[in-house]
Order: C-alpha cells, then structure tokens, then sequence
C-alpha cells in the first residue's frame, strides 16, 4: 500500500486486490469457477437453491449470494419475483454513475511528475470533441509510483472520460464504425498527451480502449457504469438491504447494495453480508488476519 496522507493506493492496483481475495478463498478450501457465466437464481418454494449457468447447467447449495448487477440479478435471474416498491424505485428513479471511456497506455519512458492517487487535469490549448461530447480539460493518471504495472523503464497511463451510454449502444451495431471510432480516440488523446509531454507519442507500445459497451459486455453492469448508483444526498443516505423480501437464503452484496460504490466498499459488503449469515446461523463471526 502507498498512501500520503491523503489516498491510499494499493501497489497492483485492483487487480492486486481481486487476487488477494481469491488467495484467501482458496486457502480455506473455497472452489472457483471462472467463466462460468449464471444466466438463472434457482428458486423453490421462496428460498433460494442454486444458480443456472448460461450453458444450462446447475450448481444447487444452501445459500446464494449474488455480487453481479444488481439489475440483472433482480429483473433478469430472478425474474423480477421479488421486488417492492423501493426497489423499483431505485432503479427508475436513482442517478447511476456515468459511464466511461477508458483509455490505457503503455509507453517506453518515465516521468518525474508528482506522485498522485488522483492523477492530473490540465486545461487543453483548444476543446476537443471525442465521442460526441466537447473535452476542454483532459484527465490523467501516470502510474509512475507503481512499478508493478510495466516492465522497468516504462509507464501505465490511464484516461478516463464520461461519456454517453445511447451514444456506444447505436455504435456498437455496426462494428467496424465502432472499432473505428475506438481507434479514432486512441489517436487523438495520443496527440493531445503528446502536446503535454513531447516525444510520447512515438513511445507508445501499446493501447487499450474501453467503452460503456466494454464494461457492459465484461461486467453486465447496467448501463456499463463502472461503479453504480451516483454520489448524491439522497442516495448517499439510504441503507439498502442486503436481502430481498420473501425470497430466504438468498443475500446481494457489491457496489449495487453500497451507494458511492468502488472496490473498497465491495468489499466491505460482502463482509458484511457473511456477518449476516453468521447472525441467521447463531455463528460467531470470526474474521483472521492471514
């Protein structure tokens, strides 16, 4: 962990955090079955039994829970059965982040810049419009501070933009406009990097371009947003339930139960909702440092 008193950052970034996770889980005889996508909840007599993977084959046990979109888990696995009004209220009323365009570099150079958890926003010479929508500032972050992320002498960088769901789901029906327009982008905030550190854009080895469509596809998040419901008063003060009504041995936990949403506090919801088991069950719970 790297932090300055201001952000902790973990050295390996999320990635570092998922396989810690996985370490652990196997480590206390848990199995995990990748790409093994859940297409059904199975469902009797109003307790959760199992999951339908999508190529039809089923895995019972005594409890689910379920950390993928909340939207898909509750109207699509489960078929819409077990929602209140509440419920149905967060999901037509409640802001969900923006989705994003994600841009990542790999360049052959470092950079003496100020170590930043945050990243930098500089102002541009002159707006430019990427994806439909006018960029007047461009946002990024140089993983100068973490060397786990390229080979010695090299750089990570990562841009991240908001950008318009509607706008990638009408150009992801044609592929090669929407392939295009991905490399389009690369080029341009190659360029406009380029003007804020001379000579980058003959060092790039290599780029990768996420949109809305990407993380949908990937994650199923709703609306490819990348961590949920919107940091707002009103959602920032409600204390969503981590169980469904009428539906038993069935728990959610993830950014779509935990308003501001983000790795830390996914985390901390599956925590939580093994608490709640352990409560249901008359268990102590216990948590270890390995």
């Amino acid at each position: 962990m790297i932090q300055q008193k201001a952000a902790g950052y973990p050295v390996g970034g999320s990635l570092e955090i998922a396989r810690a996770i996985e370490r652990r889980y196997l480590d206390l005889g848990g199995e995990i079955h990748y790409k093994s996508r859940v297409a059904k909840i199975l469902v009797e007599n109003d307790r959760a039994v199992g999951v339908r993977l999508a190529d039809g084959t089923e895995q019972r046990s005594d409890t689910v829970i379920s950390a993928a979109d909340g939207r898909t888990t509750i109207f699509d696995m489960l078929d819409g059965k077990y929602i209140n009004d509440k419920i149905q209220g967060y999901y037509d009323n409640l802001p969900t982040m923006p989705p994003l365009i994600y841009i990542g570099l790999g360049v052959a150079r470092l950079f003496d810049e100020p170590h930043s958890a945050f990243g930098v926003n500089y102002p541009l010479d002159e707006p430019v419009t990427i994806a439909g929508q006018e960029l007047k500032r461009l946002p990024v972050h140089i993983y100068n501070f973490d060397s786990g992320l390229a080979p010695v002498g090299k750089t990570a960088l990562r841009v991240k933009l908001d950008s318009s769901y509607e706008y990638w789901k009408k150009l992801s029906e044609d592929s090669e406009r929407y392939k295009a327009e991905k490399e389009q982008i690369a080029d341009k905030v190659i360029a406009l990097l380029d003007r804020r550190f001379p000579g980058l854009a003959s060092q790039v080895e290599m780029f990768d371009v996420a949109t809305p469509m990407t993380f949908e596809r990937y994650t199923g998040n709703w609306r490819g947003s990348y961590m949920g419901w919107a940091s707002t008063t009103e959602s920032l003060n409600i204390r969503m339930s981590k169980t469904l009504s009428g539906l038993g041995n069935f728990y959610m936990a993830g950014q779509w139960v935990e308003p501001s949403g983000g790795t830390p506090a996914a985390v901390m919801s599956g925590r939580n909702v093994i608490q709640i088991i352990c409560k249901k069950d008359k268990r102590p719970f216990i948590a270890m440092v390995p």
